[in-house]
Parts: C-alpha cells; sequence; structure tokens
C-alpha cells in the first residue's frame, strides 16, 4: 500500500506539475530565441508564440495524468482516460487562476480593513484547491465509467486536497512566511505558499487517487482470471 501511495503521489506531481515547468521552460526559451524580443514591451505575437508550448505541456501534463491514473484502475481506454485528465484539471485551474487574478484586488480594497492578509489568501485559495481537485477527480471516475465513483472521488480527494493546502499554509505561516506580512514582497512569501500548498494538495490528493483506485484493478484482473 505504501508504494501505491507514493507512487501515485510521484505521479500527479511529476505530470500536472511537470508539464507546466517544462512548458513554460520551453517558452521561455522561444521567447528569448525570438529575434527582436523585448521583456520590457514584448509584442502579443512574441507573447502568444511562447506561450504555445507552456498551454502544450499543461494540457499534456494533464492528459498524461489522465491516463496513468486510468492505469492504476485497470482502465485500458487511453484516448478516453487522456480526455478525462484534461477536462477535468485544466478548465477549472484556468478559470479559477483567471478569476481570481481578477478579484483579488477588489478583494483586498474591500475585505482588507475587515481581515488580515494572509486570512484572505486562505479564504481563497484553500476553496480553489478543494474545486480543482475535486472536479479532477471527478472526472477520472467518470473516465472510468462511474458516476457513483465520480462523486466518491470528488468528496474524498477534494477533502484530503484542501486540508492539505491549509496544513503547508499554517506551517508556513507559523514558520514565518506569512502572506501580506513584513518583507512579504521581498521574500516572495504568496508565490511560496501558494506553490508549496499545490505541491501539498498534488501529493495529498494523488495518494489517495492511487488508494482508492487501485482496488478496481485489482477487481478487475480476478474477475478476468475468474472461469466462466
Amino acid at each position: 500500500m505504501l508504494r501505491i501511495i507514493i507512487q501515485s503521489a510521484f505521479l500527479t506531481v511529476l505530470t500536472l506539475f511537470g508539464g507546466l515547468a517544462l512548458g513554460t521552460a520551453v517558452g521561455f526559451w522561444v521567447f528569448e530565441s525570438l529575434p527582436g524580443h523585448s521583456t520590457l514591451s514584448p509584442s502579443a505575437l512574441h507573447i502568444s508564440l511562447a506561450a504555445l508550448p507552456a498551454f502544450a505541456g499543461f494540457w499534456g501534463g494533464s492528459a498524461v495524468w489522465g491516463i496513468l491514473m486510468g492505469r492504476m484502475a485497470g482502465s485500458a481506454e487511453t484516448r478516453r482516460m487522456a480526455l478525462a485528465g484534461m477536462l477535468g484539471f485544466a478548465p477549472i485551474t484556468l478559470v479559477l487562476g483567471i478569476g481570481l487574478s481578477a478579484v483579488e484586488p477588489f478583494v483586498i480594497e474591500q475585505i482588507g480593513a475587515l481581515f488580515p492578509i494572509h486570512r484572505i489568501f486562505t479564504l481563497m485559495f484553500a476553496p480553489s484547491a478543494f474545486l480543482i481537485a475535486g472536479l479532477s477527480a471527478w472526472a477520472l471516475g467518470r473516465g472510468l465509467r462511474s458516476k457513483a465513483l465520480a462523486w466518491k472521488l470528488l468528496w474524498q480527494v477534494s477533502g484530503a486536497a484542501a486540508l492539505a493546502f491549509l496544513v503547508v499554509n499554517l506551517v508556513m505561516e507559523f514558520s514565518g512566511w506569512v502572506v501580506g506580512g513584513p518583507n512579504a514582497a521581498e521574500r516572495y512569501t504568496m508565490l511560496t505558499v501558494m506553490f508549496l500548498g499545490n505541491f501539498g494538495t498534488a501529493l495529498a490528493g494523488g495518494a489517495l487517487l492511487g488508494v482508492m483506485l487501485t482496488p478496481l484493478a485489482q477487481s478487475t484482473h480476478t474477475a478476468s482470471r475468474s472461469p466462466v
């Protein structure tokens, strides 16, 4: 069981984080290689060309994640699980990322006087971790052709992911990494806490997925070997 937990958590981080990181690195290389590029006033064309590899890595990593999670569940439907991985993870992540960036200044301006910045950060991003993990897991369940499994994965994986984000957030806070606190901008506190929180979310959600999906593969294997 421990091997399954480690494997599933590792594969989740490797595909979802790794795909985005690889795509971003390639996109940066493309941007730097473009003739006449400028970091101070980049053209829309240069930005678009550099963004293509980042999006490809983002969507590609999601597809590979879906395939690998499907294999852990004993599914041989590669295309279906790739679509489940992409449609479950990528759209909600993009929507929440863009949405939170848009409303963040308004929320801080309107509520910042009532609550500390680090509490607003928690209230905004912990539910986001819940939604991203839950919908991604739900899509995997639907990819495996089970509505009951999809809803079970949604609630359990989303809960584990949100709890992991909260734990990382509080540990960082007690360690002096307080979003909006002293020297927060110089230390890139918000980005650091967000990255580590999402990393913990991926580990926890991926580990639980492995625990919940692997028995499906074992039952399928047992059924295939049973005499007719």
